[in-house]
């Protein structure tokens, strides 16, 4: 595993966290402000889950937003020499794209990430939904679902996790790759790139679970440059304090090989840089 950031000599904004208002995070967002502080982030964004219809027998992941965003802004004036941003996850999947939009409608954040968690009545998480069908089909459903909703639905910064679906797989085959699963990796990357959204390296991912450790293609990273993607998101999809902007140094290193010059996160829905190399 890799070294947390270390102090003092690296800079980044972690994305993608999830505070005590996610259900299943036990991390005060204090504690998480502080852990970016002692250590050499420039910010933190807080997107706690917000998902509809769960499969059945599945807790649904909700948070009372004008708590968690008065609860941030609280924190503002106390910590300002630090980014913090009021984020959602929301969960896409296509039967819930309708209860989406009305969500959407209703409220406002720095920054909108768009995850897929269940899938076809399903949680991966629990491991039915790979019941009965081979790596291949697998990753394709997953991918296949999430080029529709995106298809349609635009009110969004960062498309989470795309490769989510091979963390819980019981299979050998643990990367979503551009050799194998291009036809449905062009299309998203084409439609993220077109319309100035960006893609997440989600840091959660490529450790080791049950059945292995997902890797990352650096082709997609690559590809999705040369689709005039400007900048990837970074986000540990941390759970607790002491795993904010885990392995971003070494992604941050595999993002300058691939020839990104700047991070990116997103406030007030509109996109803001850093250079990767200061």
């Amino acid at each position: 595993m890799i070294d947390i950031f270390p102090q003092g000599s690296f800079f980044a904004i972690d994305n993608h966290t999830h505070s005590h208002h996610s259900p299943d995070s036990c991390m005060q967002v204090e504690k998480a402000t502080e852990r970016v502080l002692q250590g050499s982030l420039g910010g933190i964004c807080f997107s706690d889950h917000y998902d509809f219809d769960a499969p059945p027998g599945v807790k649904l992941f909700t948070f009372d937003v004008d708590k968690q965003q008065e609860e941030i802004d609280a924190l503002k004036d106390r910590y300002p020499s630090i980014i913090l941003l009021k984020g959602v996850e929301i969960g896409i999947q296509p039967v819930s794209m309708g209860q989406i939009r009305e969500f959407m409608a209703r409220h406002s954040f720095d920054t909108v990430i768009a995850s897929m968690h269940f899938v076809r009545g399903t949680d991966p998480f629990h491991g039915m939904f790979y019941e009965g069908i081979n790596p291949k089909r697998a990753y394709s459903i997953y991918l296949e679902d999430i080029l529709y909703c995106i298809s349609g639905f635009k009110d969004f910064d960062i498309l989470g996790h795309f490769d989510y679906v091979a963390r819980y797989a019981p299979y050998n085959e643990h990367e979503i790759s551009m050799r194998h699963y291009g036809d449905l990796l062009e299309p998203i990357l084409s439609i993220l790139a077109g319309n100035g959204k960006t893609f997440e390296i989600n840091t959660k991912t490529y450790q080791k679970f049950k059945h292995g450790t997902p890797t990352l293609d650096k082709s997609i990273l690559i590809r999705f440059r040369e689709l005039g993607g400007e900048a990837v998101s970074l986000g540990s999809d941390a759970h607790k304090a002491e795993r904010i902007g885990e392995q971003f140094p070494y992604y941050t290193e595999i993002l300058k090989q691939c020839g990104y010059r700047y991070g990116i996160y997103y406030r007030n829905r509109k996109p803001e840089y850093y250079k990767l190399d200061r």
